[in-house]
């Protein structure tokens, strides 16, 4: 079975490479094009745009990232583990009473594709995320830390996560 997502994403990458080098004025355009480029795949799941958010040693961090599913049984992401911090959980945030909170949840459900739909998790600020807790060092801007995902059958994914600076929502100064 031809996948036409991944047909389409590589298309939409090439073009905006070569648009990217032909024009200065469409360079913008081809680095949005090339943050969706699929940085893990293995056995049809694959990783899309994981990034951490920036922060300083001691203080925490989250990452961040789309998940989706090929195959037709789903699964369950049971843990996570980064060296660079020296606690790392799954998350999920909710609004009680006007106020946001987080919580530790025990797994992060990953469904499975139907014929019409690949299925998918996004792991996202205001949901579910990876907690980085007291970090070991700085996480600066530009640079990537390993992230791996845990499953309940056994298999990880593992994959480096750019870290970007923060947007308003993250777990720590925005400096």
């Amino acid at each position: 079975m031809i996948n036409v997502r991944k047909i389409l994403r590589l298309s939409a990458v090439t073009l905006g490479m070569i648009a990217g080098a032909t024009s200065g004025a469409l360079h913008a355009d081809a680095e949005r094009v090339q943050e969706r480029i699929v940085v893990f795949e293995q056995e049809k799941v694959t990783l899309v745009n994981p990034f951490a958010r920036k922060a300083k040693k001691g203080q925490n961090s989250a990452a961040f990232v789309l998940i989706q599913n090929n195959c037709e049984v789903g699964c369950r992401i049971v843990k996570a583990r980064s060296p660079v911090a020296n606690t790392v959980e799954l998350h999920t945030s909710f609004e009680d009473n006007g106020v946001h909170k987080m919580r530790p949840v025990k797994f992060i459900a990953l469904p499975g594709s139907t014929e019409d739909t690949v299925g998918e998790v996004e792991l996202k600020s205001g949901g579910y995320h990876v907690m980085l807790i007291d970090l070991k060092q700085d996480l600066e801007v530009g640079t990537e830390i390993p992230v791996t995902l845990e499953m309940n059958n056994g298999k990880t994914l593992t994959a480096a996560y750019k870290v970007k600076g923060c947007c308003g929502h993250c777990h720590g100064p925005s400096q």
